[in-house]
């Protein structure tokens, strides 16, 4: 990868060497390689004389725009970290994470609402100037004496970024310049990005993956970054000719804006690769599109760990899966250069290939750690496999399986439930439904039951125009997945809830509904009766699912005898599981 040097530096050899050449365009206009680094270098300055030292941080909360490069490499040029915050962030939180990261400064757009801040806060126009600082601290005038800029070291902070997914105040996470380095000239080289390519901006701006995947790998190598406007990202149509217009070569999406790009008819564009990530990927995209599409895994804390395109010969995206792999959500890929990595059970064991794990990794591009001793001790560990002393590895809380050196994705750790004294992986339930047709979307969660029983419900989103239903996903999935592993209720929802950071949000997964009517029809009120007695209920609507109120497979076969005594005909314990509800048991039973 060649010596280490940090990213202002790389893209000041890229100023110096074609300094006319433009390296930035948005809303606001072009800005050149040599303006972007000069504006850079004046806002350093101006850092600097506010107050800022080596290692201190400054909170950044700008939309995606030429004016957050300018103030990203300012940030790094004068030796401090970017605290990137979003631009639309809850107020509690922006307050918290200065409580935490005590910025010495704050960057902020233009004509922006003054910020819950009580230090200087200094304004940037569209083109990355200043255009105020307040209050105003400058007794010399910005313009005094030249100021020298420090050392960046590859173990100095480089930014502040919070994590997705936490419960309250999210964690931050701190990102070495090393980090930054490796991962522009990684994207690089994998993916082909030199002068003439052209990129586009469309991952949130608060993002480390915003910097290190997309901003910093087209500005290293001397190309070119388009950013669109913010409300071309809620507009897929409108995205796709603004894509074209701007000659994009490549450019990376969060998954859902990715599987919605695919959806549209494209023109005639330059467009080659569109890579995702973010979250398991459920769609591989139609094989006649005019661009491929890979998929990517990583987190904050280690930042890019596999991509579908390592190597490039052996890629596997929309254009190049066959029948067999589509049969498949799409995988994660293989390893990145740099990239160590172990597969381990819950007791640190490492599991077989093919047997789902938690992946643990380590590397070239690890984290600090979190701004929290406590935390960053619960996460990052000594590397038992360690070559050198001091090596970590960070528990990723994923659960994957590898076959052949490819990763799949298959939920978290926290989403391990032990129902019945079993331990069920919901993202292998996940993968199950996603398997089913007709289903786009699926989750799996674990629901107590009025007896304090905890019961496996699956939630399903159905393709536009088609059709699922209760029997046939049941039938389907105990096809593929053990008893213990097959959802006793499903729900089908419009869309899966999701937090800001894109991730599904089981805790907000609506409670799948336990009463029906009234029952009209003998026999299935005598299913209903007995459904009632053995779960000591006064009664059970038809569409009352028995293991949701508190049935288990010891009642479902007293369930099953019952009602074999009492209809005169053999009713199955399996019956029971796969029919739960007093109708459906009863159509059966009738059919």
């Amino acid at each position: 990868m060649g010596e280490y040097k940090p990213v202002h530096e790389l893209v000041a050899q890229r100023a110096a060497e074609a300094p006319d050449a433009c390296a930035v365009t948005d809303t606001a206009g072009a800005i050149t390689y040599a303006d972007l680094v000069a504006r850079a270098d004046r806002l350093a300055e101006t850092l600097i004389r506010s107050g800022l030292t080596p290692g201190d941080t400054v909170a950044v909360q700008l939309r995606r725009s030429g004016a957050a490069i300018v103030a990203l490499l300012a940030v790094s040029r004068a030796g401090g970290g970017a605290l990137m915050l979003d631009i639309d962030g809850p107020r509690r939180w922006l307050e918290g994470f200065v409580e935490i990261a005590r910025p010495v400064a704050w960057l902020a757009h233009d004509g922006a609402p003054a910020p819950p801040y009580a230090g200087p806060v200094i304004y940037l126009g569209g083109d990355g100037t200043v255009t105020e600082v307040a209050p105003d601290l400058f007794t010399t005038g910005p313009e005094g004496p030249a100021i020298g800029t420090p050392y960046v070291g590859p173990e100095d902070l480089a930014c502040l970024v919070q994590t997705s997914g936490t419960t309250g105040l999210p964690k931050l996470v701190q990102v070495p310049q090393r980090t930054w380095t490796t991962a522009a000239r990684t994207q690089c080289q994998l993916h082909g990005i030199d002068a003439s390519e052209r990129g586009a901006w469309l991952f949130p701006a608060h993002t480390n993956v915003s910097v290190s995947v997309v901003v910093w790998p087209f500005l290293i190598a001397g190309g070119h970054l388009s950013v669109p406007p913010d409300d071309l990202i809620g507009a897929p149509a409108e995205l796709v000719e603004w894509i074209a217009a701007e000659r994009v070569t490549q450019c990376f999406a969060v998954a859902p804006l990715a599987e919605a790009l695919a959806k549209q008819d494209w023109p005639p564009s330059a467009l080659r690769l569109l890579l995702t990530g973010s979250d398991r990927v459920r769609e591989w995209g139609r094989n006649d599109l005019p661009f491929e599409i890979g998929n990517w895994y990583g987190a904050n804390e280690v930042n890019i760990v596999t991509s579908s395109v390592v190597p490039w010969e052996q890629r596997i995206t929309s254009a190049t899966a066959g029948r067999a792999e589509r049969a498949g959500p799409p995988p994660i890929g293989r390893v990145w250069p740099g990239a160590q990595w172990r597969v381990v059970d819950p007791e640190g064991a490492d599991v077989p290939e093919g047997r789902i794990g938690e992946l643990l990794v380590g590397g070239d591009q690890l984290a600090i750690g979190y701004h929290s001793a406590r935390k960053t001790a619960e996460k990052f560990t000594p590397d038992a496999d360690a070559v050198y002393a001091g090596q970590r590895i960070y528990r990723t809380g994923d659960l994957v399986r590898v076959r052949d050196g490819v990763f799949e994705h298959c939920g978290r750790t926290d989403e391990q439930v032990k129902i019945n004294g079993v331990r069920v992986e919901m993202g292998e339930v996940e993968a199950a439904l996603l398997g089913c047709p007709g289903v786009r979307e699926a989750a799996a969660t674990a629901v107590e039951t009025g007896t304090g029983r905890l019961q496996l419900v699956g939630y399903v989103v159905a393709e536009p125009g088609g059709t699922v239903d209760s029997a046939g996903l049941r039938g389907r999935l105990a096809d593929l997945l053990p008893a213990h592993m097959v959802p006793v209720a499903y729900v089908r929802l419009d869309a899966l809830p999701r937090n800001r950071g894109d991730k599904i949000d089981r805790r907000a997964l609506p409670a799948p509904e336990t009463s029906g009517a009234e029952t009209s029809d003998a026999l299935g009120g005598r299913v209903a009766a007995v459904f009632a007695g053995v779960l000591e209920r006064e009664s059970c609507a038809p569409d009352d699912n028995f293991f949701l109120l508190g049935g288990d497979s010891m009642r479902a076969t007293r369930a099953a005898r019952t009602l074999t005594s009492e209809l005169g005909r053999e009713v199955s314990v399996e019956q029971v599981i796969m029919h739960p509800t007093p109708r459906e048991l009863s159509e059966l039973i009738r059919s």
